[in-house]
């Protein structure tokens, strides 16, 4: 087990100790703080500790779906019977987890809507009214089942990354390349990494030459050139040529180990808090709670006692604001939107501020041809063919996009002979009896061709020599999305007020971006932990901030954001750290998941006045002595009800008359 696990799971089991008041683990610089009492010693919080946690637990799976429907269905199947005494018995079974519950709050001095419903349950159980306990302890305890949260898995996913070959690490050794395991090697050792594989380690390019794909890192959508003297990260793919690295860093001390611990650390300070329907649940405790006593005291009347304590308030809230939760979750799934938990759901509904990464975001990730600029007389037609030609089979994305873009121009591509790549330059091939050059301009002039005095200043260009002259530029770029100006037009009509550009790309091609569709700013040139870092600066700023991105490089600022968004085809890592995952190519999900994030607020206040109200009216008749117990549940279960019918609406709605209700939201 690595360090920070292992510490985090230390943290834990510390948590549980009495006499601990708080614990923070920060893997970053592997520190534990502990807040104790002043009796407890060092060595007692350490016993706490078993021998074997440092190894790691055999993995837990969920219990399936039918299993954890039995103690709700029971519940509710053994009021319904209502056989004394054993549906009593059945019911007092099922409200154990309850019981437990209370137990729990009521030792740590506070009062929570668990100790109510054990007290209502006890209540009702003790005047043989069964079926209004059954279904009583069967909304409770299905509305814990729905409040269950997706499980953090992304460290696990982070982890997968980051050791790139579970092999291990080819080493260079007295003239041979064997392959040790990465907790082997050293800093001073000599990498050794061929095209097509994942660079294990941090360190500098000391012989060889070749493309590494750095999107991982920055989300530039090129290889780029890389030659003796240049370093290299753990996470980048060599694209083409083979790589003798001399290695800087392993493991958790590569950027990429920092950056597992900076994500660490920033999902522990996020992790969700009691949720909406709790906190304004427990809220009705105390009240209910004297209230109940000063009636007893006072009348006498025990039947008087449990109507004021059948209606309770919470109950309803707890299982309808859930259910709305989960019936968004369900109605979103259906429209490629993946909402993890209802809190994502929460959050989404108040952004004002999103920050969108670049390449696979708003540009489709994959460059294509976008203009021939032929020169010295040659013919756009006759220099594409060529150069088409030339790439042969070459996996390079530049490539792909020249034969593409060949192909849809009617072109018929003949076999190149004698093939010559130069990793990280171009390529050089025979076609038709033409030698033909195709690649970066420095790699033009090291093959001899005569060219013009200055090179282009766009960047993303493919240059083309034929028979060793200078024949044109085949010009590349990473289009925008199709529906990406839309899209932005929409978000600000929903009144998200800052959206920002963050990339790793080159400032001229994000100001390009940022220009086109009237974004409010951009940061270029950006490491994740940079990106990390503008979203918190954001973020202290007072503001709501959403990170919309696709790639390892954007999993660091998700995970400081107030909510990630991952978009389709996005790594592992950014859907493991995002909470919002939007399944399909199409940017316009993003405005259809925040309709649907408001419109389910606008359930929730909804639910809570159909709770609320009758039930206050109810409480009050039965202060009065004027409901009886049976009347009480029926008042009680019938608002719970209602409040869960209303929950479901997400289910049912169009998408404009979601819309419409998300703007009421909004303007409420």
């Amino acid at each position: 087990m690595s360090q920070a696990r292992h510490g985090q799971r230390i943290a834990t089991r510390l948590r549980r100790t009495t006499g601990v008041h708080d614990v923070r683990w920060t893997a970053s610089t592997r520190s534990l703080a502990v807040r104790h009492d002043r009796g407890l010693s060092l060595d007692e919080l350490l016993q706490q500790v078993p021998h074997d946690d440092a190894s790691a637990p055999p993995r837990q799976r969920s219990a399936p779906w039918w299993r954890q429907a039995l103690v709700p269905a029971a519940a509710l199947s053994a009021g319904l019977a209502g056989v004394a005494p054993i549906s009593s018995l059945a019911i007092a079974s099922c409200a154990i987890p309850i019981a437990r519950r209370a137990l729990t709050t009521a030792r740590r001095r506070r009062l929570s809507i668990d100790v109510l419903d054990a007290t209502a349950v006890t209540l009702l159980l003790g005047t043989g009214d069964v079926l209004a306990a059954g279904v009583s302890v069967a909304l409770i305890e299905s509305g814990e089942r729905l409040r269950a949260h997706a499980a953090g898995r992304a460290r696990t996913a982070f982890r997968r990354w980051m050791i790139a070959d579970d092999r291990g690490v080819r080493v260079l050794r007295s003239g041979t390349e064997p392959r040790v395991p990465v907790e082997s090697v050293a800093v001073g050792d000599r990498a050794v990494v061929y095209a097509g594989e994942a660079l294990p380690v941090d360190g500098r390019v000391v012989s060889g030459a070749g493309s590494v794909d750095n999107r991982t890192w920055t989300g530039e959508p090129y290889p780029v050139p890389v030659e003796p003297g240049d370093d290299v990260l753990a996470g980048a793919t060599v694209v083409d040529g083979r790589l003798v690295v001399e290695i800087a860093a392993t493991g958790e001390r590569t950027r990429a180990g920092r950056l597992a611990a900076a994500i660490e650390d920033a999902l522990a300070a996020n992790t969700p808090t009691t949720d909406t329907a709790r906190r304004i649940a427990d809220r009705f405790v105390l009240p209910m709670l004297l209230s109940g006593g000063l009636a007893l005291a006072v009348t006498g009347d025990i039947g008087r006692v449990v109507s004021m304590l059948i209606v309770d308030f919470g109950t309803g809230i707890r299982v309808a604001v859930p259910t709305a939760y989960l019936a968004t979750m369900i109605a979103a799934a259906r429209r490629d939107v993946l909402f993890k938990n209802g809190r994502a759901i929460e959050t989404l509904a108040s952004v004002d501020t999103i920050v969108f990464d670049k390449t696979g975001t708003l540009t489709a990730g994959r460059p294509t041809v976008v203009g021939i600029d032929p020169a010295n007389g040659h013919d756009a037609a006759a220099l594409l063919r060529l150069a088409g030609a030339a790439e042969g089979h070459l996996p390079h994305p530049i490539a792909r996009a020249i034969r593409h873009y060949a192909r849809s121009c009617g072109l018929e591509l003949p076999a190149p002979a004698a093939v010559r790549v130069a990793p990280g330059g171009g390529v050089e091939a025979e076609v038709e009896r033409h030698v033909v050059h195709v690649g970066r301009w420095t790699y033009l002039r090291r093959a001899g061709v005569r060219l013009p005095a200055a090179p282009p200043n766009e960047l993303s260009m493919a240059h083309v020599a034929i028979d060793h002259r200078f024949a044109g530029t085949v010009r590349v770029q990473d289009g925008l999305r199709s529906e990406a100006r839309a899209v932005v037009d929409e978000l600000r009509a929903h009144g998200v007020n800052q959206l920002w550009l963050a990339t790793g790309d080159r400032e001229a091609v994000a100001k390009r971006v940022a220009h086109s569709l009237g974004l409010d700013g951009v940061h270029a040139h950006l490491m994740p932990e940079e990106k990390a870092q503008l979203v918190r600066r954001m973020r202290d700023e007072g503001r709501r901030v959403a990170v919309v991105g696709d790639g390892i490089n954007d999993a660091a600022a998700m995970a400081e954001a107030d909510l990630g968004i991952a978009v389709a085809r996005g790594a592992d890592m950014a859907r493991e750290s995002a909470a919002i995952v939007l399944g399909a190519e199409d940017l316009a999900l993003l405005v259809d998941a925040i309709d649907m994030a408001r419109f389910t607020m606008r359930l929730v206040r909804q639910d809570i006045a159909f709770v609320s109200v009758p039930n206050g009216v109810a409480l009050a008749a039965a202060t009065a002595g004027a409901l009886p117990p049976l009347a009480a549940t029926v008042v009680n279960n019938g608002s719970t009800l209602l409040a869960g019918a209303n929950s479901l609406r997400p289910l049912r709605l169009r998408r404009s008359e979601r819309a419409r209700s998300a703007a009421a939201w909004r303007e409420g």
